[in-house]
């Protein structure tokens, strides 16, 4: 199971959001560090097909996701940093809709969403309407939308934005089992979120590629995470 970037360009204008990114993505959990405006998010984009990409090869088992199509997008799971929900509906009516859109129905979509609502701890929640939830409730349903068909490719933008922090401790604890078997990209501006479970860390600036390395390499000594961050950042 791999996911092969090559040579990925995107820009908005004359504005370069990426440039030749190339990369190879492996199961574990990889997490994309960077300076706002680094090309984060539009490498989210491009791995979704939300955007056109300009010039590469997006792969995934040698295969461009491209032709690959309604299949790659079966094996793919996405969390974004923010969603439009429907406030009218109930967690639970939303994971339905979500489970319906991704294909999967009846007892494998109840069960489903049941296993999600307690792992993400929304099940006394479940039938409330998502427009009253805080902030950090509406991350825990649209984590748990992104899990639905126990997706093989992963990709999750800022997934502990809004959460307290012992529900930041137990989505970590989540995360970092999920990335046993499947490949989970991270991109996320809490350093400390992902200095315990990434097993590989990748640094981009301007849209390109700066740093990527296994998590102890990257630290390379350093007290923490954001230490090592900061001074490689700096060092560009």
């Amino acid at each position: 199971m791999e996911l092969c970037i090559q040579n990925l360009t995107k820009a908005y204008g004359t504005k370069v959001a990426l440039e030749n990114f190339s990369y190879t993505f492996t199961p574990g959990v990889t997490a994309v560090l960077g300076p706002n405006g680094a090309g984060k998010t539009t490498l989210m984009s491009l791995i979704t097909d939300t955007v056109k990409r300009q010039t590469g090869e997006i792969l995934y088992d040698g295969a461009d996701i491209l032709k690959l199509g309604r299949a790659f997008r079966a094996v793919l799971g996405f969390m974004p940093q923010s969603q439009g929900m429907y406030d009218r509906m109930t967690a639970y009516d939303f994971l339905c809709y979500m489970a319906e859109v991704k294909g999967i129905k009846g007892r494998a979509a109840r069960q489903q969403i049941a296993q999600l609502l307690r792992v993400v701890n929304l099940e006394d929640a479940a039938h409330r309407r998502v427009g009253g939830f805080s902030g950090g409730m509406r991350q825990r349903v649209l984590l748990a939308q992104a899990m639905l068909g126990e997706p093989e490719v992963l990709l999750l933008d800022e997934p502990t934005a809004g959460l307290d922090p012992e529900e930041r401790v137990r989505l970590r604890s989540y995360i970092e089992a999920l990335g046993k078997n499947r490949i989970v990209i991270i991109t996320t501006h809490i350093t400390s979120d992902v200095e315990t479970i990434a097993d590989r860390i990748l640094l981009i600036r301007e849209g390109r590629l700066s740093a990527a390395m296994d998590t102890p390499d990257f630290l390379d000594g350093a007290a923490s995470l954001e230490d090592a961050y900061l001074r490689r950042l700096h060092a560009l």
